[in-house]
């Protein structure tokens, strides 16, 4: 399944020591897909890859001109596209499958042309991108390494060996991971990946990157390196080779900092790189002279410190697209040197096609004189790659398959189990989001006991969820979880969160009562939930808008805020389900308006003190209400007054 024109957009960050912003690129006019040729096995195969080189040719000239008359051009091409180019002159053919077989296109080249171009800050972009996110539940699953650290282990020696015999100085290992977004998007599913890309990007620090929906598939790209960019008669390209951790503080990160700049390995492998870089920009044409104004530079990004040099030349003449990208692709500290010999190893070693990791993504528009373009594109590190769209289960969920890669250079020299680490530092900016979601209960504990009534009913929605949702399930190591819990407590009462993995295993946590006022002070939430968001019926770590407005409500010194659904309606607190009086009656929302059965309000229901009725309720309901109360298992149901701004 492809997108259409109007669902396809861009958004490109910019955002170097010279430039800081964002392209919001929307207003699609044309796209071009160019497929990978069929497997090398396959009848015509030589004459089907050589109609695809041509093509690729062609694709390339068409995007520069539509840049040149004045369109704006997001591109990306796949790690295989090398194939296309000069660097993979006389490689055997060699056809790879995708490690997530939910991948299974692997497009050399996607491109969308646009008419319109919206120039924003970093800042503006992540409100753009929560705004078109704001009704979305999501999470990310554990991610799943296609490799061992016992076989990268054996290909780093595979690789020593080859640098023994004199075929290469350095090899860029990458392998494959996997993983899945799972998200309710009640506007449009790709707004899942708006969320996603705007929750994770906080972290990541990145440069030049961006989130991009093309035809076939998407491109979430957090890359922090430069691979080229190209203005007028200059080309400058920033190879980044050489990682350390950032420190704990800024005096220790200055020193490590320091260290990664003078450390003699980093310097080797960086300045391989740039003499590769050097060679790559000489074979244009139009190429007068070549300089390295900067060397051995490190800057944070992100957890961790990278080294980067700078490879500057300038131009006779202007070059076209497919002139730059037959010099330069794919870029050397990607590869290793010699690039070609490099690249014959890592067919020969990685199971798996990178597709948009490690080719490169970027923007092409309009030169400032005439007959000219600006290109800009990164180097596709930390960078993931969906299907174009998701499978959508019973519950009405969305699936995403999500695949990226990590990599290290490899040179005689390197430790397996340093290499390895490495790569798992390299993959924080996301792994740190990837944890499989947990079914939750927040128990009041009165003198190391749970009370019945309140336990029966905890009981019931967790095991219901358990069921609902496919979470492994046993009765007895749920009440022993809980015992073995309140034995620990030495107060007379306590706040017990009791979690459940996917796998069936219990975990406790044990804290403190808070005090609160007698009084308890609630605002409403700018942003909407939706009511069929079928996650919203169970207690879940689902839960990201759900603690980003607690958070905001306790740095605001109130206790809650209250949530309006996609018609206004009022549902539910981050913490507290909401009872509303009017003329003698108790009302709280109806579960149909978007709401949890939660505990607190399932054992007000059936009070007959308090004689309660679902009801539909607005915000003249709170305006008119004689009383409201807010409540949840811990502290029970509390007056509440609504704080109006």
């Amino acid at each position: 399944m492809t997108r259409s024109l109007t669902e396809l957009s861009a958004l490109l960050f910019d955002s170097d020591e010279s430039n800081a912003g964002c392209r919001l690129l929307q207003n699609a006019q044309r796209s071009w897909v160019i497929h990978a040729p069929p497997t090398p096995h396959e009848p015509n195969y030589a004459r089907e890859h050589a109609q695809c080189i041509e093509q690729l040719r062609q694709d390339l000239h068409e995007i520069q001109a539509s840049a040149q008359a004045g369109l704006f051009v997001a591109l990306s091409l796949s790690f295989e596209a090398y194939r296309a180019f000069s660097a993979s002159a006389h490689l055997p053919l060699i056809d790879k499958p995708r490690a997530d077989a939910a991948l299974s296109t692997t497009p050399w080249l996607q491109a969308v042309a646009f008419k319109s171009s919206e120039l924003m800050t970093c800042s503006q972009a992540l409100t753009w991108l929560r705004a078109h996110s704001e009704s979305v539940s999501w999470h990310l699953d554990t991610a799943h390494a296609h490799t061992t650290p016992e076989q990268f282990a054996k290909d780093i020696e595979n690789i020593r060996e080859r640098i023994a015999d004199g075929q290469t100085y350095q090899v860029n290992l990458t392998h494959a991971y996997s993983t899945q977004l799972r998200a309710f998007s009640p506007n449009h599913p790709d707004h899942a990946l708006y969320a996603c890309f705007a929750h994770c990007v906080q972290d990541a620090n990145i440069a030049y990157g961006g989130v991009c929906l093309f035809p076939e598939t998407s491109v979430l790209s957090f890359s922090p390196e430069l691979f080229f960019e190209l203005d007028e008669h200059t080309l400058r390209t920033r190879p980044m080779k050489g990682t350390a951790p950032i420190g704990q503080t800024e005096e220790q990160t200055a020193q490590r900092a320091q260290a990664l700049a003078n450390d003699p390995k980093n310097r080797a492998e960086n300045l391989m790189i740039v003499d590769l870089m050097r060679n790559d920009v000489a074979r244009l044409p139009q190429t007068t002279t070549v300089t390295v104004p900067d060397l051995f530079s490190v800057h944070a990004h992100g957890q961790v410190l990278q080294m980067t040099s700078t490879v500057q030349a300038q131009l006779t003449a202007q070059p076209s697209l497919w002139q730059v990208f037959d010099a330069l692709f794919p870029c050397g500290s990607i590869t290793g040197a010699p690039k070609h010999e490099t690249l014959k190893i890592i067919q020969s070693i990685e199971p798996y096609a990178r597709g948009a990791y490690c080719g490169a993504l970027g923007l092409i528009e309009q030169g400032t004189s005439p007959d000219t373009y600006r290109a800009r594109f990164n180097v596709a590190i930390r960078t993931l790659e969906t299907s174009a769209m998701p499978t959508r289960d019973a519950l009405g969920i969305h699936h995403w398959h999500i695949q990226g890669s990590v990599g290290a250079g490899i040179t005689y020299d390197s430790v397996a189990s340093e290499e390895w680490d490495e790569c798992v530092l390299k993959s924080y900016f996301f792994a740190r989001h990837t944890n499989e979601f947990e079914l939750i209960e927040t128990m009041y504990v009165d003198r190391n006991n749970v009370p019945q009534a309140m336990l029966k009913l905890h009981h019931q929605r967790m095991k219901h969820s358990a069921s609902v949702l496919g979470f492994t399930w046993d009765d007895e190591a749920f009440v022993q979880a809980i015992q073995s819990a309140c034995a620990r407590i030495r107060s007379d009462d306590a706040r017990l969160r009791l979690s459940l993995t996917c796998d069936g295993e219990f975990q406790t946590q044990i804290a403190s009562l808070a005090s609160l006022p007698e009084v308890l002070e609630f605002a409403i939430y700018p942003e909407r939930t939706h009511s069929q968001n079928p996650m919203l019926r169970h207690k879940t770590s689902m839960r990201h808008t759900y603690n980003r407005a607690l958070a905001q409500a306790k740095s605001q010194r109130l206790f809650d805020y209250i949530f309006l659904n996609e018609k206004g309606e009022v549902t539910e607190g981050a913490r507290s389900c909401i009872f509303v009086q009017s003329n003698g009656q108790w009302y709280t929302p109806p579960l149909s308006c978007g709401v949890l059965p939660s505990v607190q309000r399932a054992y007000a229901l059936n009070d007959a003190s308090l004689n309660a009725q679902e009801r539909v309720l607005t915000l003249d309901d709170l305006r008119q209400a004689q009383a409201i109360r807010l409540g949840n298992a811990l502290y029970g149901l509390r007056p509440a007054r609504w704080v109006v701004p």
